[in-house]
């Protein structure tokens, strides 16, 4: 039993400089480095270094949708159950063009440039 704890905490270190490692990578390539330099950098494949920054993009991107999602259902809910309608209907229409129209445009890039992505292949 004492064997099992101990390859569990030692798998829970490596999962844990797995992702420290991954965020690193991220960091210094939105500084500007660039995918060969990480790969000699690290001593990994210039492939894993670029899984490593799409799947970075992946993530916030299923982030981005499961906000937009739940502002809708909250909208929705504050039409309906809140008094001041008109108050409320001003403050959502400044949060949403203000703050979610910046994501949307952020989604509908990454949209345009998979499309290319597409085209090109």
């Amino acid at each position: 039993m004492d064997r099992k704890k101990v390859c569990e905490k030692s798998s829970a270190k490596k999962k844990m400089r797995s992702i420290e490692l991954k965020l690193e990578i991220i960091e210094k390539h939105e500084q500007g480095v660039r995918v060969v330099d990480l790969s000699r950098q690290y001593g990994r494949s210039t492939s894993m270094i670029c899984t490593v920054l799409k799947q970075k993009e992946s993530i916030s991107t299923s982030e981005i949708k499961e906000i937009l999602g739940m502002w809708e259902r909250i909208s929705q809910f504050v039409e309906k159950k809140q008094p001041e309608k008109v108050a409320t209907g001003r403050a959502s229409d400044l949060f949403n063009d203000t703050c979610l129209t910046h994501f949307r445009n952020i989604l509908r890039g990454r949209k345009k440039q998979t499309s290319l992505d597409m085209f090109f292949l």
